[in-house]
């Protein structure tokens, strides 16, 4: 009898101990759940009062790199709280751009805190025109428009001593036979009309340009004279601001 009593006893012990480890197992995971609820929500929260703002300057032809076909955008996270930076998508006239570099400026960190800018550039072939970027990170989202243009020297073949092989980008020119000058004229696509262009010779003591200003008219063109001084070569450079153009002029006798 004292047997069986001790046998219970031990029995009742045992279930005991099970139950209160099941329940401390209940409660333990209860209260992980809880706790990842809780930062969840707090991410919600946060993705939901974030706001971003592309912050690049939508004519000054920074945006689209036609040498290194690629688009750079900047976006500031202008409130909210933090985003991860990976997590930004960029689409570029409404397709989604798979590869995306991004990093976070002035941050040792990849974290995309308040007040921070991330920059994110891709790969891109963009014609002239106008075009569109949108950056969604996280439900937070902004849109930039930005132009493409382009301005570029016409080639100066066919002037008073050009060589027949002068093209847009360099030309040979004979000091004699040309009278001392070469006319330079430019042009821009899709027509830029009343863009200021500023003109520049590398080399004044072989060339110089006047006038050093001026202003493309209803097609977009413009021109300036380079007045020839003695052999050698100089870069004549055009810009707009929002594009620029080099031509190579080597001057012999």
């Amino acid at each position: 009898m004292v047997r069986a009593s001790v046998v219970q006893l031990l029995l009742f012990t045992a279930a005991i101990s099970a139950a209160t480890l099941f329940a401390g197992s209940i409660a333990t995971e209860a209260g992980l759940y809880a706790q990842s609820v809780e930062g969840e929500g707090a991410r919600d929260v946060a993705t939901i009062d974030s706001e971003i703002s592309l912050i690049n300057h939508p004519e000054a032809g920074t945006t689209y790199n036609e040498t290194a076909d690629n688009v750079t955008i900047y976006a500031k996270n202008v409130g909210g709280g933090s985003l991860e930076a990976d997590t930004a998508d960029l689409l570029i006239d409404g397709e989604y751009v798979r590869s995306v570099e991004t990093r976070v400026l002035e941050r040792s960190d990849s974290l995309w805190r308040e007040g921070a800018v991330l920059e994110l550039t891709a790969s891109a072939s963009l014609e002239p025109g106008v075009h569109r970027a949108v950056v969604d990170a996280d439900g937070a989202r902004d849109r930039l428009e930005f132009e493409h243009r382009i301005a570029y020297w016409t080639s100066p073949d066919g002037q008073n001593g050009t060589a027949d092989d002068c093209t847009a980008e360099n030309c040979t020119v004979s000091l004699s036979e040309s009278g001392g000058e070469l006319t330079l004229e430019m042009a821009t696509e899709l027509d830029q009309p009343n863009e200021s262009v500023t003109y520049a010779s590398s080399n004044e003591t072989v060339a110089t340009v006047d006038p050093e200003n001026g202003t493309t008219d209803a097609a977009g063109t413009d021109s300036t004279t380079l007045y020839l001084h003695e052999t050698g070569e100089t870069t004549v450079t055009l810009d707009v601001g929002w594009d620029a153009d080099e031509i190579l002029i080597r001057v012999e006798e």
